[in-house]
């Protein structure tokens, strides 16, 4: 499943091609061995740059270097899921509908999860752990596991889903079966040392 374009860096504007450039950065992958805080003290690198890659380090399963206390990464919710709520408003029918219904079927799941935004989408954290979260797209829906191995580990019984290493779409008026969710889950929770609730 990898290619060039998922080596290559999301549309950004000339300073900030010129900043990655001179200081030797050619793939995105590269980036996850790099801060934010120290990719923010790039001459040419701005918040809307800092976004774009972040999101696009997202959708490959990938994120800057953990342990940046200046990465804005993980914002807790301002009440008991009022920001996932609001990431959900945001949402078009009938994508708003089938992640409320993931979101539901995650929560039955792992009803003690801690429902935040982490890289600007809903997730579940279970003892400090992200073990799940979702995403809409304009052409479909992402069940995000949070880890770079879940998905090649259920790989045949993802057999017909479109997927990147870490993110595995579906459409937006179809939610994902209960027992899938449930198998997504239960390998990031044994990868985290946690059992199902």
């Amino acid at each position: 499943m990898d290619n060039d374009d998922d080596a290559a860096f999301p549309k950004l504007g000339a300073p900030a091609r010129r900043a990655l450039s001179a200081a030797g950065y050619t793939r995105l992958d590269q980036l996850a061995q790099v801060s934010e805080r120290d990719l923010k003290k790039l001459h040419g690198m701005g918040p809307s740059a800092i976004t774009a890659l972040r999101e696009a380090l997202l959708k490959r399963g990938l994120s800057f270097r953990p342990g940046d206390p200046a990465s804005d990464h993980v914002e807790r919710a301002a009440g008991p899921s009022d920001e996932v709520d609001e990431y959900l408003r945001g949402v078009e029918e009938p994508g708003r509908s089938t992640l409320q219904t993931l979101r539901r079927t995650i929560l039955e799941i792992v009803p003690d999860a801690e429902e935040v935004i982490s890289y600007r989408v809903p997730a579940f954290r279970v003892g400090g752990e992200t073990v799940a979260g979702f995403a809409a797209f304009k052409n479909h829906l992402s069940y995000l596991p949070f880890s770079g191995s879940v998905l090649s580990q259920l790989a045949a019984e993802l057999h017909g889903y479109a997927m990147t290493k870490s993110s595995l779409h579906f459409p937006v008026d179809r939610p994902l079966p209960r027992a899938l969710v449930k198998k997504l889950i239960k390998v990031r929770l044994a990868q985290v040392g946690r059992r199902p609730g």
